[in-house]
């Protein structure tokens, strides 16, 4: 790699670092995506710069570095307009202080207890549901849970399971947050059995976010070389736990996975995995891909995925042609050379995702994020009720990490829906108590 392409890669990274400093010190919930950002495409991007390791050559790294660059900063001077000129807050999170602020000390109870009862539903409606289909849950994985939700209707069971389940999951925070041990214990050990016998990668996120969440969103807290000592280990065992459910993935579940190899041997794997930086660390090569083909694919520069999301609600064969198919598989199918796929999905971190829906006019696109994002901080900012606040920061958390990934469709459907049916469960709460 020539000088220019390094140091263009150098200032990409110093650009998303300052992004997660700003956003940090903010208080803005973003700044989970810009954070997942760097682990998945700042650090990486970068070293293949500096030690030359890409497949691809100087010139798409270098135009890749120029997107991230030109994305960053618009996105940087369109979140400061737009937070003066809307007046955006910090998100309001003194739950660490202890107090109940909710209007009414009832709602308060009465709402964690709802979304404990709807957690534990949501994995006994999986289970349930799998056994039937496969005779014992030592059987599911990954790959016959993937054809069974794609030979079901839209809203299947295991669909209803996972929607459930995002939306609930948050209570884990509540409970950490109310030193209620006894909850939470039982709460840690839902997630994980579930996240387990999916092999889902994101069902994990509510066990790491619950301990991120107060390092982050402590109006108290400065950033100091404990929290920063904190959170970088924190990262490095988030990217480790992701690597061992793709494990379980390949060895198609858990009781698979455990009955084949060691742990020596499972725990060398994973690391393998990390430093050929496969998986997650691998996504950004589909952005590169993109780059070196100019966009010229079937569906590409048409705005796909944020079409599908004006139809959010709205099933596409429903839609009157109007929504597009899952823009995910599009790019798959350019990612793999087969077009006539019809399953396979990529998601080539959120800067391929934009490159991919609108070429270098991606880069105006900050604009739209921006403005997304001060409406997600909006949304979460409840003051008067810290139990509501808690739970939508974990579910938003959520969906900033997948966002980050290239997940923007699937991230920003589940967590609307998780949205309303907090919103709706709460006021259930209100009605009945009055």
């Amino acid at each position: 790699m020539n000088k220019v392409t390094q140091l263009l890669a150098l200032l990409q990274l110093l650009s998303l670092i300052s992004l997660t400093i700003y956003e940090y010190k903010k208080k803005y919930l973003s700044v989970f995506m810009w954070a997942t950002l760097i682990l998945l495409f700042g650090i990486p991007h970068f070293l293949s710069a500096i030690l030359n390791i890409s497949d691809f050559d100087s010139e798409v790294m270098t135009k890749a570095s120029i997107f991230v660059l030109l994305f960053n900063c618009i996105y940087l001077l369109s979140r400061i307009l737009l937070s003066k000129l809307f007046n955006s807050k910090q998100v309001n999170n003194k739950f660490l202080e202890g107090k109940i602020t909710s209007p009414s000390k009832k709602i308060f109870e009465k709402l964690p207890k709802y979304l404990f009862i709807i957690l534990f539903m949501s994995v006994l409606i999986f289970v349930v549901f799998m056994i039937n289909q496969l005779g014992s849950i030592l059987n599911i994985s990954w790959g016959k849970m993937y054809i069974i939700n794609r030979d079901s209707d839209f809203l299947n069971p295991l669909r209803i399971s996972q929607i459930l389940f995002f939306a609930s999951a948050g209570v884990i925070l509540v409970y950490k947050q109310n030193n209620n041990k006894f909850l939470f214990a039982i709460s840690f050990t839902i997630i994980l059995f579930y996240s387990i016998l999916t092999g889902n990668r994101i069902t994990i996120l509510p066990l790491l976010l619950v301990f991120i969440i107060p390092l982050i969103f402590d109006s108290t807290q400065k950033i100091s070389f404990k929290v920063f000592s904190l959170l970088s280990l924190l990262g490095v065992f988030s990217v480790y736990l992701v690597y061992f459910l793709k494990l379980l993935r390949i060895y198609g579940g858990f009781h698979a996975l455990i009955t084949s190899i060691g742990l020596l041997d499972m725990n060398s794997m994973v690391l393998d995995m990390i430093l050929n930086g496969e998986g997650e660390l691998s996504l950004r090569n589909a952005f590169y891909h993109f780059i070196y083909y100019e966009n010229d694919f079937p569906g590409f520069n048409e705005g796909h995925t944020y079409l599908r999301m004006v139809f959010l609600f709205i099933p596409t064969s429903l839609s009157f042609g109007l929504k597009p198919t899952d823009f995910a598989i599009t790019m798959g199918s350019a990612w793999t050379g087969n077009f006539s796929n019809t399953f396979y999905s990529m998601h080539p971190t959120l800067y391929g995702d934009v490159f991919a829906n609108f070429w270098w006019f991606g880069i105006i696109w900050g604009i739209f994020w921006a403005g997304f994002n001060l409406i997600i901080d909006k949304l979460a900012n409840r003051k008067n009720n810290t139990t509501l606040r808690t739970v939508l920061l974990v579910i938003f958390g959520i969906m900033y990490i997948v966002v980050a990934r290239g997940s923007v469709y699937n991230a920003v459907f589940t967590a609307i829906t998780s949205f309303i049916i907090i919103i709706s469960l709460n006021l259930i709460c209100k009605i009945r108590i009055r």
